[in-house]
């Protein structure tokens, strides 16, 4: 053996899921890899959980090594919920809440990834906040209006 390494062969640190206040509610985030590293933020849809993005995709992220962090928008998981009908926010709490989230983790800049209705987050989240996000991919969504 050649005594190399792929960042597939590096240990990648998994926090457990836990609460986190961002802008006055309470979020389920957990991260991979260590704090300082460059930061990767996924954002899933609607009605998806945090666990939407899997495991070892989040750990090989990690390994580059980044600083990966899922959580779960407001209504999964284990994120605040409201009474059905009744959600008490809009489209811009949730960008506020990834900003929050950003704040409380001491993130200045993030790679942001974002899914269906969380690409459309990542979308505003770039847009209204342009010194946070360092990049913006965007998966199986469309244009913000």
């Amino acid at each position: 053996m050649s005594g190399t390494h792929t960042a597939a062969d590096r240990t990648v640190h998994r926090s457990q899921p836990r609460l986190i206040s961002a802008n006055g509610v309470d979020l389920c985030v957990q991260t991979y890899g260590q704090a300082g590293e460059p930061a990767i933020l996924l954002v899933a849809g609607a009605a998806s959980s945090m666990d939407w993005w899997e495991d070892e995709f989040c750990q090989r992220l990690a390994s580059d090594p980044r600083f990966v962090i899922r959580y779960d928008l407001r209504d999964t998981g284990q994120s605040v919920s409201y009474e059905p009908g009744a959600p008490g926010y809009d489209g811009s709490d949730l960008v506020a809440d990834a900003v929050g989230l950003l704040d409380a983790l001491e993130i200045a800049r993030a790679h942001v990834v974002g899914i269906s209705m969380g690409g459309g987050i990542g979308q505003h989240l770039a847009l209204e906040h342009a010194d946070r996000v360092a990049t913006l991919t965007l998966i199986s969504t469309t244009l913000v209006g």
